[in-house]
């Protein structure tokens, strides 16, 4: 027997805690085909790729970045 789906109101009314772990289930129950990719979003990858390809030593490893954005104390 399939549960009664919630109501906006009674969505409102739960945890934030709950609220979050029912969009994370909402987010894991879509397929990456699913979920559409703006335009924008699009461009933006396309305009860095490009750049990385012109330019390809201006990178830094995901280490390196890492490191950077948290230092060790």
């Amino acid at each position: 027997m399939r549960a009664m789906p919630l109501t906006k109101e009674e969505i409102f009314e739960l945890s934030a805690e709950e609220r979050l772990h029912l969009i994370e289930t909402l987010w894991d129950s879509l397929s990456p085909a699913e979920v559409p990719l703006p335009a924008w979003h699009k461009e933006l990858i396309d305009e860095r790729l490009d750049e990385h390809r012109r330019n390809p030593a201006d990178t830094i490893s995901w280490e390196e970045f890492r490191d950077e954005l948290f230092p060790k104390r």
